[in-house]
């Protein structure tokens, strides 16, 4: 199982704060695609990764996100830019 946890203004767009994904591997785009409702030609997708901040296993991404794929066990956090300090 996956989790992903989307924090801050995240959580009030995707309406909840905890994601679950009974997989044993998803790609992180994949991942993306179905929390913001998007098809997989969606050009919206690169405008959202430039709003928020991905964290797996607690580190932050900043290159590789749309080719990472994710294992069982893995937690994804999802956190806006603009997140305060």
């Amino acid at each position: 199982m996956i989790k992903v946890k989307a924090l801050g203004t995240i959580e009030r767009t995707l309406g909840n704060s905890l994601f679950t994904f009974n997989k044993v591997s998803i790609s992180l785009c994949e991942v993306i695609n179905v929390l913001y409702n998007l098809d997989v030609n969606n050009t919206n997708f690169s405008t959202i990764l430039n709003d928020i901040i991905i964290a797996i296993n607690g580190v932050a991404l900043s290159n590789g996100i749309g080719d990472l794929i994710l294992e069982s066990g893995d937690e994804v956090s999802l956190i806006p830019v603009s997140h305060g300090g």
